[in-house]
């Protein structure tokens, strides 16, 4: 029962209530009591107060003096006893008088009817017929004032009994009206507490989630109605923010993709931009991966130009500061150690100073051209659509890269079949007058043999035909430098043909290491590199009388080396170059419009070194529009 009061809000109002009616009928039916107990009780009081009048009546007429008919006399005295018998008889006093024989009236009624019965009434009756004395009147004057005492005193029992009754009433209406007072305000302040006060709390928290806050808690959690309600909306709240907080969170997830959608297509535009609007050089392509960077959060970039069988490539560009505290991504020349990264797709790897880096190859027509790196903060997490984007970027930069490329090629197999139509023109105007001049000069010999010789004649014949020997050979070299062929297998390639073919004319045995990716070098730099070795092994060929050399070809920290070595006699003290040979001359000239050095020297174990060193220039690539000049 109690646990049911403790858990309804409507059953504890109902049980103040009920204790106020409760009261109100206590003290209604009290009342009712009373006022039954007291009814009649004004005419007891009357008919006890009207005892004493009887018995002095009684006893007046028992004493009266001159009695002239005694059975009149006696008569009037019957009457008399028998008013004072009604009188105490009568049912308003035996109503007002208690049944309980302990009580001090009960006991006071039934003495005075004794007494009346054993005294009063017997010496009034005796004085019918007898003429009452002095000393009978004195007797009985002292007799009815006793009685009368004892009905003064009865009645005033009676009166106190009817006064004992109306302060009963009025206690029990103090006391109904002093609890219902008390349940009243132990009720309204029961209101003010478990109703009003969480009632305001609801209401005050109703209207913070109207505004749209929901960190509000009802403090009324209890087990009533209102509790049960603060309870539900405490977890109304709850549930509502975290239902709103899920929006918010969707929300920023979308508005987070929208701007890495605005982010990427902003990155995308400015990279086309780079690469489609201007000029393709090492700048545009460092700009690009700075774009990259502030608009994905990476870290610095470098993208490395890879040759054919992605076995060698050379760092096309690189956004980190120069002394970078990570260091760069790769060998900033050979970029070694990253060509092995070149896979089919992305992947994460580990980078210097313990950063990560995303390693992208770059792919056009299903050949890889290059290889794009960028790392990753430490920390940082690598989101699905970085790498994504990251992708279609390296797709356009592949697209750029191989466009480059086909330029790049398209103008080198021009130059080649200019230089192949001047080789041809060569070949047909000046090699046919030298062979003409050569049998010229064969029939002058055979036709001054008879005759006589002349000395001079004879070494003026002499010198002739040497020097168109020296001049046809001289052609002939010429002819096979103007068909230097590099078809579309690249610098490297080129490189092995003109070695090969050197090495293929006679007995020298030659070992070629190329440290360099195809496109490292511009179109005349690898033409004078490729005249300067050929030349280089065609004089250790002719001169040198060697059977092994070497031709390495490489990046120092000062720029480019080429080294040409071989095993032969060297070269001899204070020796010159021939009189009309020119290949030394040729290979400075060449050295000087690289701008570079080449030195000449013999090598203290035996054989003759041959150095060049030069640092390339990059150059822009050549775009459709723009015409070039070519070495030749």
């Amino acid at each position: 029962m109690l646990r049911l009061i403790h858990r309804s809000l409507f059953v504890q109002l109902g049980f103040a209530l009920s204790l106020m009616a409760t009261m109100a009928l206590f003290g209604i039916v009290t009342s009712v009591i009373i006022a039954e107990q007291l009814r009649g009780a004004a005419t007891a009081i009357n008919h006890a107060g009207t005892l004493r009048f009887s018995t002095y009546a009684a006893s007046t007429t028992a004493l009266r003096p001159e009695v002239e008919d005694i059975e009149l006399h006696r008569r009037d005295l019957e009457t008399a006893l028998r008013r004072f018998e009604r009188h105490y008889r009568s049912e308003a006093l035996l109503r007002l008088v208690p049944n309980d024989v302990s009580h001090p009236a009960r006991r006071s009624y039934d003495e005075i009817g004794r007494m009346w019965d054993a005294e009063m009434r017997p010496t009034i009756l005796g004085f019918s017929t007898v003429h009452p004395d002095g000393a009978a009147y004195r007797d009985l004057r002292v007799v009815v004032d006793d009685f009368v005492d004892r009905v003064d005193r009865m009645v005033l029992q009676l009166e106190q009994r009817a006064e004992s009754f109306v302060q009963v009433l009025r206690v029990v209406q103090a006391a109904c009206l002093f609890m219902m007072v008390l349940v009243m305000f132990i009720t309204v302040r029961f209101l003010r507490r478990q109703v009003m006060r969480p009632l305001r709390e609801l209401l005050g928290g109703a209207e913070e989630v109207r505004q749209g806050v929901f960190t509000r808690q009802i403090a009324h959690t209890g087990r009533d109605e209102l509790g049960q309600l603060g309870a539900a909306f405490n977890r109304m709240t709850r549930d509502l923010s975290r239902l709103y907080n899920d929006l918010e969170g969707r929300v920023r997830e979308k508005t987070r993709a929208l701007e890495y959608s605005n982010r990427s297509l902003e990155l995308m535009y400015r990279s086309l931009s780079h690469l489609h609007d201007g000029s393709l050089n090492r700048a545009t392509y460092t700009d690009t991966l700075r774009e990259m960077e502030a608009l994905l959060g990476f870290g610095h970039g470098s993208l490395c130009l890879l040759d054919q069988g992605g076995l060698k490539g050379f760092q096309l560009a690189d956004s980190g500061p120069i002394g970078d505290s990570s260091g760069p991504l790769c060998d900033r020349q050979t970029c070694a150690g990253c060509t092995g990264d070149a896979g089919e797709g992305p992947r994460l790897k580990a980078g210097p100073g313990g950063q990560q880096v995303l390693s992208v190859p770059l792919f056009d027509g299903g050949e890889l051209h290059a290889l794009l790196q960028m790392t990753v903060p430490e920390g940082t997490r690598l989101e699905p659509w970085q790498v994504q984007l990251v992708e279609a970027i390296g797709r356009h930069l592949g697209v750029a890269i191989a466009s480059q490329r086909r330029a790049i090629q398209g103008r080198r197999l021009a130059l080649l079949e200019e230089r192949a139509t001047i080789a041809r023109e060569l070949h047909d105007s000046l090699a046919q007058a030298l062979s003409y001049l050569k049998i010229q000069v064969s029939r002058l010999r055979a036709a001054l043999r008879g005759s006589t010789r002349n000395d001079e004649v004879e070494a003026a014949l002499q010198d002739l035909h040497h020097g168109l020997n020296d001049a046809y050979g001289q052609l002939r070299e010429l002819l096979t430098t103007f068909r230097i062929g590099r078809g579309g297998e690249g610098f490297g390639h080129a490189l092995e043909e003109t070695v090969a073919g050197v090495a293929a004319r006679g007995s020298l045995e030659v070992a070629l290491e190329n440290g360099l990716a195809d496109g490292e070098l511009g179109i005349n730099e690898e033409i004078h590199v490729l005249q300067i070795v050929r030349e280089a092994l065609c004089n250790v060929l002719r001169h040198a009388r060697a059977s092994h050399a070497w031709v390495r070809l490489g990046w120092t920290s000062e720029g480019i080396l080429l080294s040409i070595r071989d095993d032969g006699i060297g070269i001899r003290p204070g020796a010159r170059e021939k009189p009309n040979h020119y290949g030394l001359t040729i290979m400075r000239e060449r050295a000087r419009q690289l701008h570079g050095t080449i030195d000449i020297e013999s090598v203290a174990d035996g054989g003759t070194r041959v150095e060049l060193r030069f640092r390339p220039v990059p150059a822009p690539v050549p775009q459709p529009a723009e015409a070039a000049r070519w070495a030749v």
